[in-house]
């Protein structure tokens, strides 16, 4: 629902845009080699910009966790094949989020980069009116590679870099290697494992696999754009938008796959019920 809201905001932008800067609550804009995350409309009017930085702290977090704890199930998995089964759920919850709580540690010190000076935060605010064609209070955080001089010399190349470039690397670099081991372990013949343990395990790790590949294809066009924004020091305007929208099409699709494996494993689980209760009666 929220790709499909901004798509039609960048309609609407491009139309009407009056109308459409009133619906707005929160957007990218690419512009002098600066990268803003805006807030604006009834968010920017009335809450305080303390109550905003949080929101804007916590947002731009839980956003990398579309890919960063995608390594977490995978590790999972390759415990429960390998000699590690026996530990328990606790010792294994923690060691398959320790990775990913590393990336999110770094993501979460780097978000700090977008907390402006004063003097940079108004030259944000004054590109943010200009691409919206508004004179409403707007509140604005980002980082540049054009006004690092009077943004405590903070760069934007370095918030890209430990943003996203080294947290997304890592994260399918070590996606790759649990895939691997754990395709060579449901390879193996002989394993101690029942016909139809073996069968959940393949439809997990096939549901993971798509969960894991699907936000890879998903977030290359907001990933490529936000880089290609970022070096290029190209002014995207309104149609920044779309990097937003494809943003959140990454959770919803992640939810589907989850949804499906859940239905099929439920309905794997009905299916033998009802082959044991067959096979009573005769």
């Amino acid at each position: 629902s929220g790709a499909v809201l901004n798509i039609i905001l960048f309609e609407l932008a491009l139309t009407h845009k009056s109308s459409s800067r009133e619906k707005v609550f929160r957007a990218h804009v690419f512009r002098e080699a600066t990268f803003i995350t805006v807030v604006l409309g009834p968010l920017a009017n009335f809450a305080p910009k303390w109550i905003c930085l949080i929101i804007i702290k916590i947002t731009m977090v839980f956003v990398t966790m579309m890919w960063t704890l995608i390594p977490a199930t995978s590790a999972l998995q390759m415990m429960a094949l390998s000699r590690r089964s026996h530990w328990g759920v606790t010792k294994r919850l923690l060691i398959s989020f320790l990775f990913p709580s590393l990336c999110i540690a770094i993501v979460t010190t780097t978000v700090e980069e977008l907390m402006p000076s004063p003097e940079f935060e108004e030259i944000m605010i004054r590109i943010s009116q200009e691409v919206y064609d508004l004179n409403d209070r707007v509140i604005t955080f980002g980082s540049t590679m054009r006004y690092c001089d009077i943004n405590y010399g903070r760069s934007l190349t370095y918030f890209a870099l430990f943003y996203a470039i080294a947290p997304y690397s890592l994260v399918y670099g070590v996606l790759g290697v649990l895939i691997f081991k754990i395709q060579s372990k449901l390879r193996v013949n002989g394993m101690a494992l029942s016909s139809r343990t073996m069968q959940l395990q393949r439809q997990f790790f096939i549901m993971q696999l798509v969960q894991g590949i699907l936000p890879l294809v998903i977030l290359s066009s907001p990933f490529t754009v936000f880089l290609y924004a970022v070096f290029t020091q190209t002014d995207l305007g309104l149609s920044a938008l779309w990097f937003t929208s494809f943003l959140w099409l990454c959770p919803i699709v992640q939810a589907l796959v989850q949804i499906r494996y859940l239905r099929q494993a439920s309905q794997s689980r009905a299916n033998e019920s009802t082959a044991k209760s067959s096979m009573a009666r005769s």
